[in-house]
């Protein structure tokens, strides 16, 4: 009985790792826009932020891991105004070359940002990660911006490169 446990946990164990998404692959940015449509701090906080969408109509947050390859391995959620809320309407593989936020780091400094290590009054989040697009707006948002990075580490994951 108990190696019939044993290789029931075995498996299960397997195959759960294998449902998980990778750390900033499509699927989990698709899972990751998810629980943003979920997080009243995204939602409403960027409800102002997201209103200046453009002919496109959406705002776009890019970000990937310095340590798995690079712009190449990016992924983007797009971010529209809808119903007075800031809302996630893509999360996946980076589809535009003009995101209106680019963000990098390494995996050791997204672990700390997504464990919310932001330093004094959050100034610490820029200088762990390369951050493009306008500070002014970003730092106009940083409760949001926090919550955006601690999302980050809601989603469940394993940290195998994409």
């Amino acid at each position: 009985m108990k190696r019939v446990g044993a290789v029931l946990f075995v498996l299960f164990s397997f195959g759960y790792s294998f449902a998980v998404p990778k750390f900033m692959d499509p699927e989990y940015a698709k899972e990751f826009c998810d629980l943003w449509n979920k997080t009243p701090t995204l939602t409403d906080g960027l409800s102002k932020w997201s209103k200046k969408a453009g002919k496109k109509g959406y705002r776009i947050i890019r970000f990937y891991r310095q340590d798995c390859g690079g712009d190449e391995k990016a992924v983007e959620v797009h971010i529209a105004p809808k119903d007075g809320k800031a809302v996630c309407i893509y999360g996946g593989k980076a589809t535009d070359q003009n995101p209106d936020f680019l963000m990098f780091a390494t995996d050791k400094n997204w672990k700390s940002l997504a464990k919310g290590e932001f330093g004094f009054l959050g100034m610490g989040i820029m200088s762990k990660m390369t951050f493009e697009g306008s500070k002014w707006e970003a730092m106009n948002n940083m409760g949001p911006f926090k919550a955006f990075l601690l999302n980050l580490n809601k989603v469940p994951h394993s940290m195998e490169c994409p």
